[in-house]
């Protein structure tokens, strides 16, 4: 199950699917496709279980499916679709929708629902002289702060929609036949809002944005399947998204250099076709993940052959059962002498790695921390920080007292980072953690030595 928070949140729209039909458009300079045209990817059904639709062409109710690159509403309300992204910056969202004679539908935007087709009543199309009836029509909003300027083929629909501060963007399942295609986004950077709105002053067509500026971005598979102990940050409940993939999507955002798309079934994803859309793959998993011999085949070549690997905490406490997975990972867990809750000192051994540079000589972190096991050997890997044995009582197991906690590892021609820290939620949404993990993908990516 796979699947970006504007810009980040974006990118984790487009997994591999099962083969649909679609169109050839692109979207215009500058914007995102929230809709891949192929499955539900980045999107969830507003249901009790909050279901993650990535890879699916149907919803589970059978009320939203996939056909010739749109997303068809069947009749019969229930269940509404919504972007797992949400957004808060200003933005211009554009898509095309096509209604059925006796169709009933509306967009959601950051909460309220703009109707665009009532056929009882019709209000929102008696002075649109452009509205084509079960024909595709072009949807236009604009978001200013909590105001929307809403357009259908250019005619007004609301001129200043109110709307909440933040939120994403939905569907709705109401009642006739509805299908929407082409849904993009531009969000405005901080430094350059849409500025006021009104009929006589609309947004520019196309708005000034960093989201596509510079170099393409870089691509990231995040795995965050458990098949032995389920680490509560991974844990989605009933929400569409765990703390991992949360704060990659906010990273994401943030950061601007990559994109993310994840999943909770690594058998859907990892394969030779699937992973040539990414340039590293990142794990936050446990147990023997059910991928086939070609599958872990494909994941090594994917590596050897100039790609990057990740992991944190537990992607050592995966795949005992399979020898080269050690190898490419750099070691395998051998339990934690000091439990979650312990507070440690980390001695920080290189001070110019792109994931440690900003730690200092020493820092102080609270969480669950684990010793490793062969094939652990720091004279194979580049060890880039450890934990400073005078900072705990419990000495642990291993002889040497060499208790690494991140390093990387050249494989082939690929680039291998590991972190040992994140098994607590509040490391997390710690600011150093989320730094040394950005300077971590930055070495994955090739982007830093």
């Amino acid at each position: 199950m796979t699947r970006t928070l504007t810009s980040l949140l974006l990118g984790l729209f487009i997994l591999a699917a099962p083969a649909a039909a679609q169109d050839d458009f692109k979207p215009e300079k500058g914007y995102q496709s929230l809709f891949n045209g192929k499955d539900f990817s980045g999107w969830y059904q507003k249901a009790k279980d909050k279901a993650d639709l990535t890879g699916t062409t149907e919803t589970p109710n059978k009320k939203f499916k996939i056909e010739d690159g749109a997303i068809v509403v069947s009749p019969g309300g229930g269940g509404d679709l919504y972007t797992v992204a949400s957004f808060e910056r200003d933005f211009n969202v554009k898509m095309e929708f096509r209604a059925g004679l006796k169709a009933d539908s509306g967009v959601f935007i950051r909460g309220p629902q703009l109707q665009i087709r009532d056929f009882k009543r019709r209000n929102e199309q008696k002075q649109l002289t452009k509205f084509k009836d079960d024909d595709w029509n072009e949807l236009d909003i604009t978001v200013t702060g909590k105001t929307a300027l809403c357009k259908c083929n250019g005619e007004v629909i609301e001129p200043k929609f109110k709307i909440g501060e933040k939120g994403g963007i939905g569907l709705q399942s109401e009642s006739g036949k509805f299908e929407f295609r082409r849904i993009r986004i531009k969000v405005a950077s901080a430094d350059k809002p849409l500025g006021s709105i009104s009929p006589a002053n609309p947004a520019p067509a196309v708005v000034e944005t960093a989201l596509l500026a510079g170099e393409p971005k870089k691509r990231l598979l995040l795995i965050t399947e458990s098949r032995g102990f389920v680490h509560g940050v991974v844990n989605r409940g009933k929400n569409p998204l765990c703390l991992v993939e949360k704060t990659f999507i906010a990273l994401a955002e943030k950061e601007k250099f990559f994109e993310v798309d994840y999943s909770q079934d690594s058998r859907s994803v990892i394969t030779g076709d699937n992973l040539k859309k990414y340039d590293a793959v990142f794990f936050y998993t446990t147990g023997e993940l059910p991928l086939s011999e070609a599958q872990k085949s494909d994941l090594l070549a994917f590596v050897r052959n100039g790609k990057g690997f990740g992991g944190s905490h537990c992607a050592t406490d995966t795949f005992y059962k399979w020898k080269e997975y050690g190898e490419l990972i750099g070691g395998y867990f051998d339990g934690h002498p000091w439990n979650a809750g312990t507070k440690i000192r980390v001695i920080v051994e290189d001070k110019k790695h792109a994931a440690t540079k900003h730690l200092g000589d020493t820092f102080e972190i609270t969480d669950e921390i684990y010793q490793f096991k062969a094939p652990y050997d720091r004279k194979k890997l580049h060890v880039l920080m450890r934990l400073d044995m005078d900072s705990v009582k419990n000495q642990g197991k291993r002889a040497d007292k060499d208790n690494a906690l991140a390093w990387t590892n050249e494989y082939g021609k690929g680039r291998v980072f590991y972190t040992a820290l994140g098994h607590q939620n509040e490391v997390w949404n710690d600011p150093r953690f989320q730094q040394h993990v950005i300077g971590g993908l930055r070495y994955m990516f090739g982007m830093e030595k």
